[in-house]
């Protein structure tokens, strides 16, 4: 028998053993409680099989909302940040808590001016 994965072909394998099985009267007496085990096993595999959809959806619905959530958050966080430097002032240190760079003064780079080489005559 070839190796079942996929959970229609294992569902349908098992369907069709339990309708052979009712389907062969001269051995119901003697498989009876197999072919009840197998028909519980196939009851509480679509029954998962069932929540584990229910649960998908959910889970993309979560999602959705975390991404709402994180964007409002963020919205929320860059107000923070706003509303902190205008208190503080734009040069005050202590933005850096709040993960912001204030401004600094910058210091000028002395400028060096290129050496411009006196250009060759080529010789005649």
């Amino acid at each position: 028998m070839p190796s079942l994965n996929a959970f229609a072909d294992i569902v349908r394998d098992w369907e069709s053993l339990l309708d052979a099985a009712e389907r062969s009267p001269e051995i119901q007496p003697g498989i009876e409680v197999e072919r009840q085990a197998v028909a519980q096993g196939l009851a509480e595999v679509r029954s998962l099989k069932a929540r584990q959809d229910e649960l998908t959806a959910l889970r993309q619905q979560v999602t959705q909302q975390l991404k709402a959530a994180i964007a409002r958050g963020k919205e929320l966080a860059i107000q923070l940040r706003a509303v902190a430097k205008a208190k503080l002032g734009p040069r005050n240190e202590r933005l850096v808590h709040f993960n912001m760079v204030p401004l600094r003064k910058r210091q000028r780079k002395p400028v060096e001016k290129p050496v411009i080489e006196p250009e060759e005559k080529p010789a005649v």
